[in-house]
């Protein structure tokens, strides 16, 4: 995954803006419109690459019974489950996939074979986690996937426009930001479509408990 850093990212907003640098109050104004725009740009697909995990061994708690908590000692902790498989899937043979419901405790499964199984294999969406840059916004090193960087900079210069009364010019930067964005969901879209990891087939064979 190709990454640029935070630096750039608020100099780039500063070049937008038009200033050399922004009052002390306004880089903190603009360092919270970059974690606003950086959470709606990972909240608008699933399938995100950098935050997709594909058949990743879980344990199934028995308590509450036959539920795949978010947390995982050494593991990523989980935003949200998007498919659960009885054995690794997507390699050779079709695997058993798990109906499932989701609530505060995590993954509870329908369909479980025997009580013995204590496996799944999760596809899933990792959890947010946004910058925590503090000072030296300009200069700071801090990783910006390189997919939301432009959606970023002209989103959040379009609120800073928004909170200074520039209500027109806060349209068009959104509107720039927008189709950043898209252009990115465009990308991922193609790809998935080409591939079975977001495609689930409701069938007989692959609902029932064998």
């Amino acid at each position: 995954m190709q990454n640029r850093t935070y630096g750039d990212l608020f100099k780039l907003i500063q070049s937008l803006a038009g200033v050399g640098s922004f009052a002390a109050s306004e880089q903190d104004d603009i360092a919270n419109f970059i974690n606003r725009r950086f959470f709606e740009a990972y909240q608008t697909s699933q399938m995100w690459p950098r935050y997709i995990v594909i058949g990743e061994e879980r344990d199934i708690a028995t308590s509450p019974a036959q539920t795949i908590p978010y947390a995982e000692a050494g593991k990523n902790t989980i935003a949200e489950f998007i498919r659960i498989h009885r054995k690794q899937p997507f390699l050779n043979n079709s695997e058993l996939e798990y109906d499932f419901y989701v609530d505060a405790d995590g993954a509870h499964i329908l369909n479980i074979v025997t009580s013995e199984e204590d496996k799944g294999y999760v596809t899933y969406k990792k959890q947010f986690s946004p910058f925590t840059v503090s000072s030296s916004y300009s200069t700071d090193t801090t990783d910006v996937p390189a997919e939301f960087f432009h959606y970023i900079a002209h989103a959040a210069y379009a609120d800073f426009l928004r909170m200074d009364g520039q209500t027109d010019k806060a349209l068009i930067e959104e509107g720039t930001a927008g189709n950043y964005l898209a252009l990115e969901l465009e990308k991922v879209d193609l790809r998935m479509n080409n591939s079975t990891i977001n495609k689930r087939f409701s069938t007989y064979v692959n609902r029932q408990s064998r």
